[in-house]
C-alpha cells in the first residue's frame, strides 16, 4: 500500500493531488477580520464562539455568514449535534468526523 506524502493518503483511497486542491469558491467567505458592519452584530459572537472553541472559525461557517441567520441557525444545531455530545460520547465524534470527511472525498468538497 503507497503512501502520498503530499496529501498524506494511500493509493487505494482513489485521492488525487488534485482532488486536494483548494480552488476558489464561488461564493467568497466573510473571514473574521472583513465581517461587515451591517453583519457585525449577529456574527462577531459566532466567530468569537467559534474562535473560543476551535481556535479557528471554519470555511464552511465563513460562507454560511454570507446569511448570517443561517450561520447562526447552524452553530445552534451544531452545538446540540456536536459539541454536546463530544462531552457525553466522544466516540459518536469521531464516527461523525470520518463520514464528514468520507464523504467530502467522494464528493471531491474540500472547502
Amino acid at each position: 500500500m503507497s503512501y502520498d506524502e503530499k496529501i498524506g493518503l494511500t493509493e487505494e483511497m482513489g485521492v488525487t493531488e488534485e482532488m486536494m486542491a483548494c480552488p476558489l469558491p464561488r461564493i467568497p467567505f466573510v473571514t473574521p477580520d472583513a465581517i461587515p458592519d451591517e453583519d457585525r452584530e449577529t456574527l462577531q459572537p459566532l466567530y468569537d464562539w467559534s474562535q473560543n472553541m476551535w481556535g479557528t472559525v471554519p470555511r464552511f461557517i465563513q460562507l454560511l455568514s454570507n446569511a448570517p441567520p443561517t450561520a447562526e441557525a447552524w452553530m445552534m444545531l451544531d452545538q446540540k449535534l456536536r459539541i454536546d455530545r463530544l462531552k457525553t460520547d466522544p466516540d459518536y465524534i469521531r464516527l461523525m468526523e470520518l463520514v464528514i470527511v468520507k464523504t467530502a472525498l467522494l464528493t471531491q468538497c474540500n472547502n
